[in-house]
């Protein structure tokens, strides 16, 4: 194990009283949000789940996300542990890309966490390497326990990936239950079925995702107008590619391009953390 297999870019202890917000967004690494307290609506994609103390959200760069309402639970708020980092190790980013994006923790998860902040606030000798090993470390224990989860079903979940992998390679085309059901070979009922048992979204919503992750990296990181982009990422008609871009990030296409390339704060501004990598400092912008 060695510290280039990634590169922990921000560290936060977050606390979000009752009523905050997060507004729907994605970026190009991969963020932790493990609550320790409180309770909170998180968005993915266009659904709310609902998660509290001991559990966390696993985002990958790119996925949509955000948080809609927080609340108090036993008198305390929501309170979180965030970190933000980057995967070089093709290998390690393949397994952890298996993992869902909502997840349930463990003291030995959040444990190491909790060690990961505590050298990164004190600051002593080696503290970054201390750090980056335990998270590392923390990280292959979420990998560990979700294969554990997955190999109680390998069939099941085989039949889950193609049909994701068919769906990121053809998303721009016009992709049916009928051309999955005969791609897996397995009935349309029992696709449906077991995608929304492993992934607890339906294929088509799976679907709709992967159009709007793609649109909003070509909002972003190209000058195609917002017509160009829908026909790209396999929407035919304009009008029902922007309804699903606002059901699924939370508002207009045009809006989330002007919000994303002004740099505008997502998050509501009754919200506090503690930033400690790279350097300690109170900020707003999680």
């Amino acid at each position: 194990m060695n510290n280039t297999m990634i590169n922990i870019l921000w560290l936060a202890k977050s606390e979000y009283p009752s009523g905050s917000r997060l507004e729907p967004h994605s970026h190009d690494y991969y963020q932790i949000y493990y609550v320790t307290s409180g309770e909170g609506d998180f968005i993915v994609g266009n659904e709310i789940v609902t998660l509290g103390r001991g559990m966390y959200l696993f985002t990958r760069p790119n996925d949509i996300h955000g948080i809609s309402d927080t609340r108090e639970v036993d008198g305390k708020p929501l309170r979180m542990l965030e970190v933000k980092y980057v995967v070089f190790d093709r290998e390690f980013q393949e397994s952890l890309n298996k993992l869902p994006i909502v997840c349930q923790g463990s003291e030995n998860i959040e444990n190491m966490l909790e060690l990961v902040f505590n050298e990164a606030i004190d600051t002593l000798p080696w503290y970054l390497e201390i750090s980056t090993h335990t998270f590392i470390a923390a990280l292959y224990y979420m990998v560990r326990y979700q294969r554990i989860e997955i190999s109680t079903n390998s069939q099941k979940s085989q039949v889950v990936e193609k049909i994701k992998e068919n769906i990121q390679e053809n998303y721009k085309n016009e992709v049916s239950l009928d051309k999955l059901s005969q791609f897996v070979g397995r009935s349309k009922n029992y696709i449906c079925k077991a995608f929304k048992e492993s992934t607890g979204m339906t294929i088509n919503l799976y679907l709709n995702k992967v159009r709007i992750d793609k649109a909003a990296e070509l909002l972003v990181n190209t000058n195609l107008d917002i017509s160009e982009i829908s026909n790209d990422v396999g929407y035919n008609n304009i009008y029902h590619f922007i309804k699903s871009f606002k059901k699924i990030v939370g508002t207009s296409p045009g809006n989330f391009r002007k919000n994303e390339l002004s740099g505008n704060a997502l998050v509501s501004s009754k919200v506090r953390a503690i930033a400690t990598i790279p350097a300690q400092q109170t900020r707003n912008d999680v």
